[in-house]
C-alpha cells in the first residue's frame, strides 16, 4: 500500500512539474505599408503581390493597382527584421516576368499609435516610395527552341 501511495505521489509530482503556464496571448502591433512599384525604366506594374515576413500572421497583404500603387496592412509579431516580398504572380502578364525582390524595410518602419497593455505593441507604418523590379533573364534554351520553329 506504502507503494501504491508512494506512486501516485511521484505521478502528482511529475505531472505538476511538467505544467508550465503558457502565456494566454502573444504581443503584437500592427503594420500598415504601401509602395509604388515599377520597372526599371520607372512605369508602373500591375499585378505585384506584396506580404510582409516573416512574423505577419493577420491581414491584408494586397496586388499592386494598374498605376503600381499597393496598400495593406498585417497583424505582426515583434521582430527585429522588418522585411516585404514582392511577388510577379501573373507571370508574363502585365509587362513581362518579373524577379522576386525581398526589400529589408527596418528603416521606414515609424510608430504612429503607442500600444496598451503587454499584449498589444501599438500601430506603426511603412511609406516605401518606389519599389524597382527587374526582368526575368530570358532563358537561352527556349529562345533557341522557339526560333527554330
Amino acid at each position: 500500500m506504502k507503494r501504491l501511495i508512494l506512486l501516485a505521489l511521484v505521478l502528482c509530482g511529475l505531472a505538476l512539474s511538467s505544467c508550465e503556464k503558457e502565456p494566454k496571448h502573444r504581443s503584437y502591433y500592427v503594420l500598415y505599408f504601401s509602395a509604388h512599384v515599377v520597372d526599371e525604366a520607372g512605369n508602373p506594374i500591375q499585378g505585384i503581390y506584396a506580404c510582409p515576413e516573416p512574423n505577419a500572421f493577420y491581414g491584408r497583404s494586397g496586388y499592386s493597382d494598374y498605376q503600381g500603387e499597393i496598400s495593406g496592412f498585417v497583424h505582426i509579431h515583434p521582430s527585429e527584421l522588418h522585411n516585404i516580398v514582392f511577388e510577379d504572380v501573373d507571370g508574363e502578364y502585365n509587362g513581362g516576368e518579373f524577379e522576386s525582390l525581398e526589400l529589408d524595410i527596418s528603416d521606414k518602419v515609424k510608430q504612429t499609435k503607442k500600444g496598451s497593455g503587454d499584449w498589444y505593441q501599438g500601430t506603426y507604418k511603412a511609406e516605401l516610395g518606389d519599389v524597382t523590379l527587374t526582368l526575368k533573364a530570358q532563358d537561352d534554351n527556349n529562345t533557341n527552341e522557339e526560333e527554330s520553329l
